[in-house]
């Protein structure tokens, strides 16, 4: 069903985490969960986990009159949607709490929240909302337009950012709300985003003659299921899930939130038109080629044509906006920092960009170098520099401007690169002929 409106529960304690969402917990093992756990949440779930974080500057902008001072300028909003394959995910995994980026800006706020996953956020049954997860997306941009000016965030300054999974969602976001999509900006980061999508899926049926509710109605199905144990769905999800990276439940299109065919719906026009920051990294696939040997000391084979189905969601992306006139810019992501990512040859693999964004590339495996902190405070306040006027070319702690992507200057801002301390551009044919045939 799609997210309700909370009814008000008076004082909330901040000092503590709410439970994250229910997910599938199936698979503990691999290298997001032993050589490098901090991308994960790992905290306690719950059916009651709609909830989100919002994180500012110790000292907000005044409230303004009555009182001598002026009022301050309220700040921009970055609201961060996580990823996870639709199947995990949470507001709050270590990786990705913001408190070093906003005590280094100082300048702006960053929300993150949990969101419905798995076969409770789409369930696919014909009887169900199918995308019951990305309408709390909305919700949540809802509410912070209506609330986030009490906590110093400027409601008419937000930019949606998202990574892997909550990258499909940002860009879903942006085809099902085109004439009122609140945010200003749009940030996706290692996006596969399909150009079509199924409309119907048989896995909500299977699970139900699993689960005992054989035998039945759509109509009545979903309401036998709505009866079993959310614990119980969960095991069985687990069950019938192999994989250890995609969820087997996930999005399906609906033509409300998300649609069949979304270049039809660009060629007219019902797009947000808002611009958009769309990146990928280097070295994608390496996580995925190695969930069961985290001691390898070489690289797997055919990293590149796995790396190039996750590079091609923000490439078509940006090649479709680039056609009709949105505006894009693109980057690149190639760091190899070793206290992120303990194997050499998983640098620059799907994540590895997030601490560097987030400011936490420091905290759990030894310091940084100086040239990974600059890389980092370039990424930094580049995203806050977009936030702040989405309207304007992204410019960085060193007076650096992004510009925009176009067909014809092809520009790309690369960071991590190892040719000095900050971001260079690259011709993109450079980068998309790694990809050519897959793209």
């Amino acid at each position: 069903m799609p997210p309700q409106e909370a009814p008000n529960y008076g004082h909330a304690d901040a000092r503590v985490y709410k439970p994250i969402c229910l997910q599938d917990s199936g698979d503990r093992t691999g290298l997001y969960w032993e050589l490098v756990p901090e991308f994960q949440n790992q905290d306690s779930q719950s059916e009651d986990c709609l909830y989100l974080n919002i994180w500012g500057p110790k000292t907000l902008p005044a409230p303004g009159p009555p009182g001598p001072e002026p009022k301050k300028e309220k700040m921009p909003v970055i609201v961060w949607v996580c990823g996870g394959g639709f199947k995990e995910g949470g507001g709050h995994a270590p990786y990705q709490v913001p408190d070093k980026w906003i005590q280094r800006s100082q300048t702006h706020l960053v929300v993150t929240f949990n969101w419905r996953l798995n076969i409770f956020g789409f369930p696919g049954s014909p009887a169900a909302n199918k995308n019951a997860g990305l309408m709390d997306i909305r919700l949540v941009v809802e509410w912070l337009q209506d609330n986030i000016a009490g906590f110093g965030g400027d409601p008419d300054r937000m930019v949606l950012y998202g990574q892997s999974a909550g990258a499909n969602a940002v860009n879903a976001y942006a085809y099902a709300n085109p004439a009122d999509p609140i945010v200003k900006g749009l940030i996706i980061s290692s996006s596969n985003t399909p150009a079509t999508n199924p409309t119907s899926s048989t896995l909500f049926h299977d699970l139900a003659q699993n689960a005992g509710c054989a035998g039945r109605n759509t109509t009545a199905e979903l309401a036998c299921m709505q009866q079993v144990d959310a614990l119980v769905l969960q095991q069985k999800v687990d069950e019938a899930n192999p994989d250890p990276f995609r969820g087997l439940f996930r999005p399906l299109a609906d033509n409300v939130t998300v649609f069949q065919n979304v270049t039809t719906r660009l060629e007219q026009g019902l797009v947000a038109n808002i611009p958009m920051m769309a990146g990928f990294n280097f070295n994608e696939s390496a996580a995925f080629l190695v969930p069961f040997d985290i001691s390898a000391t070489t690289p797997p084979p055919a990293i590149l044509p796995g790396t190039a189905g996750l590079a091609c969601g923000p490439v078509r992306e940006a090649a479709k906006r680039n056609v009709y006139g949105l505006t894009t810019y693109r980057y690149l992501y190639s760091g190899n920092f070793t206290n992120i990512m303990p194997r050499y040859w998983l640098a620059g693999m799907h994540s590895s960009d997030i601490p560097l964004v987030f400011g936490t590339h420091a905290d759990f495996r030894g310091n940084s170098t100086e040239f990974e902190y600059q890389t980092s405070y370039a990424m930094e306040s580049f995203w806050v520099s977009f936030a702040s006027d989405s309207s304007k070319p992204p410019e960085n702690h060193l007076g650096q401007v992004w510009p925009k992507f176009t067909a014809t200057n092809g520009q790309v801002m690369i960071f991590g690169n190892s040719t000095g301390l900050g971001p260079s551009y690259v011709d993109s044919v450079t980068v998309a002929d790694q990809y050519s045939g897959v793209c």
